[in-house]
C-alpha cells in the first residue's frame, strides 16, 4: 500500500497527505482496528489473475458520523481500466445488503474521477460538509440500488 499512499497524485484529494513508511504502516493498523471494532474496513484490491496489489476499497465510520462511508485508493496506473468501480460497486453492495440501509462517500469538488464512480454505481450528491478540515461533495446511496451502469 506503501506505493499507493506515497505517491502525490494518489493522495491530493485525501486527508493525511503523501505518507512515508511509517505512516503507511500506522494506516494499515489502523484499518485493521476498524475492522476489528466495527466488521467492516478498507480492504486490498489485488489484480485478479496475479494477485498484484492495486490499492484499497471499502467502507469505514468517519470520526463522529453514524454512517458507513465508502472510499478506495489505487495506484495511479491503474487508473482509467475500471478497478475503482468494480472494486467500489462490490462494496457498496455488500454494504446495502448485508449491514445498512445508507453509505455516503466524501469526494473533494475537484475529483472529478472518483466523481464519475460514485455517479455509476447509482450514488445521488446530496450537499456538502465540512468533515476532516476539508470541505467536501457528500453522496449517498440508499436501500437497493441498480448494477453500475458502464
Amino acid at each position: 500500500m506503501h506505493v499507493v499512499y506515497s505517491d502525490p497524485a494518489v493522495t491530493r484529494f485525501i486527508p493525511g497527505g503523501v505518507r512515508d513508511a511509517a505512516g503507511t504502516r500506522q494506516r494499515v493498523i489502523d484499518l485493521i482496528a476498524h475492522h476489528e471494532c466495527y466488521g467492516v474496513s478498507k480492504w486490498a484490491v489485488t489484480l485478479s489473475d496475479s494477485g498484484v496489489l492495486i490499492g484499497d476499497c471499502g467502507l469505514q465510520f468517519l470520526p463522529g458520523r453514524p454512517d458507513l462511508e465508502l472510499g478506495f485508493h489505487f495506484a495511479r496506473e491503474y487508473w482509467g481500466h475500471g478497478y475503482a468501480t468494480e472494486a467500489a460497486s462490490a462494496c457498496l453492495g455488500w454494504a446495502l445488503t448485508n449491514r445498512t440501509e445508507r453509505v455516503v462517500a466524501i469526494v473533494d469538488p475537484q475529483h472529478r474521477a472518483s466523481q464519475r464512480v460514485l455517479t455509476k454505481l447509482g450514488m445521488q450528491p446530496v450537499g456538502r460538509d465540512h468533515i476532516l478540515d476539508r470541505t467536501w461533495i457528500v453522496y449517498e446511496a440508499s436501500g437497493q440500488r441498480e448494477s453500475p451502469k458502464a
